[in-house]
């Protein structure tokens, strides 16, 4: 996995993450209308920690020590919503839309990048906090 180029994705996104999240939420809840209850009253605390989680990951994917354990417990803390891997991914698919429209120069290159860091990171160590099982 490129963690730099998913670094580099991150630093073109510099002052759109905000921007970048909210349509992230818009075509998500546009494509999967029936998540957007479980969000209700909290939109600007869940687009604050996604930013923040989106960065960690942009920076310290290989740094293993920090970023597991915080996807752990992001995971955890979805665990009431009883969700499942295939809700993982199709947050993963709305994402990677979204952050290849806002960055400038996205490649496939980038694209594989994040694919690799949701795959390898983000649905494994979220789904180990939400107790789903790792099999694919």
């Amino acid at each position: 996995m490129n963690t730099q180029l998913i670094g580099q994705s991150w630093d073109q996104l510099a002052g759109k993450h905000e921007d970048m999240v909210s349509s992230f939420y818009d075509r998500f809840f546009n494509q999967y209308p029936d998540y957007k209850p479980l969000f209700a009253n909290t939109m600007d605390r869940h687009k604050k920690k996604m930013v923040e989680t989106m960065a960690l990951v942009a920076r310290v994917t290989e740094d293993t020590e920090i970023a597991h354990p915080h996807l752990v417990k992001m995971g955890s803390k979805h665990c009431e919503y009883k969700l499942g891997r295939e809700d993982l991914e199709k947050f993963k698919s709305v994402f990677l839309q979204v952050i290849g429209e806002y960055c400038a120069e996205w490649t496939d290159d980038y694209q594989q990048a994040w694919n690799e860091a949701f795959d390898k990171h983000v649905i494994p160590y979220m789904a180990h906090g939400m107790k789903i099982n790792h099999a694919h």
